[in-house]
């Protein structure tokens, strides 16, 4: 009966433990009906305080931050995949009538992208993926995947 016992205990803890496990990994980045999604991967796995800056604007004008945004501030990512890194998913309406996504990856005054503020039109483009330290815009994994190997 002891032995029953300490096994249903360990059970017990293994299924606590993995519910407190985050499922970011299990995440998908592929976005819902009515959201975009920026995929952002660097090599070196390490993503802590990269954030994304996203504002209302067109270029050469002063922009609007979306809401609940601001330069100290950014978006955190919403979740990973293993072969993407992370992911943010964000209202295309938060973009206003144009849909045009304005952002910038970045962490403090680290800018990823040449530190250019990057646009794409989120009418015609739902996610992007962006790779540390290429200035491109992937409209597919693969073309960023491809991009990373062929470094």
């Amino acid at each position: 009966m002891t032995t029953k016992r300490y096994f249903l205990k360990a059970i017990a803890a293994l299924a606590l433990t993995a519910a407190a496990i985050p499922s970011f990994a299990a995440d998908a980045s592929d976005p819902p009906e009515g959201q975009i999604a920026i995929n952002y991967f660097r090599p070196d796995g390490n993503y802590a305080g990269w954030g994304v800056h996203a504002w209302i604007g067109n270029p050469g004008q002063p922009g609007t931050p979306i809401d609940g945004v601001d330069w100290f501030g950014p978006l955190k990512p919403k979740g990973k995949t293993d072969d993407a890194g992370v992911y943010w998913h964000i209202p295309h309406a938060a973009f206003g009538k144009s849909g045009m996504v304005n952002y910038i990856i970045h962490k403090g005054d680290t800018k990823e992208q040449g530190g250019k503020d990057m646009r794409f039109d989120g009418n015609t483009t739902k996610q992007i993926w962006v790779n540390s330290g290429d200035k491109t815009i992937y409209t597919s994994k693969e073309e960023a995947i491809a991009a990373r190997q062929a470094k």
